[in-house]
């Protein structure tokens, strides 16, 4: 397993965009294409300066997106989802036979990325992507992680707490909507956030087992 790490100024992003006027950090933790040329991301703001209103009114003056949805955690965290109707980073990553790990941009206008791969050849396809987006790539790093775990953390967390609630009981002790509330997320970005992260915990037990 391979992962790097890009850096990429000059991105018309919202993520970019966003976390310049609201003076903070945006993390996206996952990322999905929508439709043909856009995408649907899940994204959370840490910083307790930022009001939940401000965040949501900046995001969607952003060009690229056309719907958000968001709320605000008891220690000010706020978490949310929103969707793209261009989101050609996710494309290429995908096309490149890349995974997209976590992207962040913390107001200098930068957007990085932290990708992995099966083996380092899928690297040299999504820099020439990206390359030809008349941006400006830096190359952080890439390294070697045989260990690294196909499901992330915030999938883990998810579906420990699905586990611990009931929602693979029989029958069913809570519903995806009663999940998303505890998790500060939509109704349909936990429901794909679990999808993702049974199919991920699903493969990862099955490759052990090769």
């Amino acid at each position: 397993m391979m992962e790097a790490e890009l850096s990429i100024g000059g991105m018309e992003f919202w993520m970019v965009d966003a976390a310049s006027s609201l003076d903070c950090t945006i993390t996206i933790t996952d990322c999905i294409p929508w439709q043909k040329t856009g995408g649907q991301a899940l994204f959370t703001i840490s910083s307790t300066d930022v009001e939940l209103g401000d965040a949501i009114s900046t995001i969607k003056r952003c060009r690229d997106v056309t719907a958000v949805d968001a709320s605000q955690r008891k220690n000010g965290q706020i978490v949310g989802s929103v969707v793209m109707s261009d989101c050609w980073i996710i494309w290429d990553i995908l096309a490149a036979g890349c995974f997209l790990e976590l992207a962040w941009s913390s107001g200098d206008g930068k957007a990085n990325f932290k990708l992995f791969a099966g083996s380092e050849g899928s690297f040299p396809h999504i820099i020439k992507a990206i390359s030809s987006r008349r941006v400006e790539l830096d190359i952080i790093r890439i390294v070697q992680s045989e260990d690294r775990p196909m499901v992330s953390r915030k999938q883990e967390k998810l579906v420990r707490l699905a586990l611990d609630k009931g929602y693979y009981d029989y029958p069913r002790r809570v519903e995806v909507r009663e999940l998303a509330r505890l998790a500060g997320m939509s109704s349909s970005a936990t429901f794909e956030m679990l999808r993702r992260g049974e199919k991920n915990i699903i493969r990862h037990y099955f490759e052990r087992r090769k």
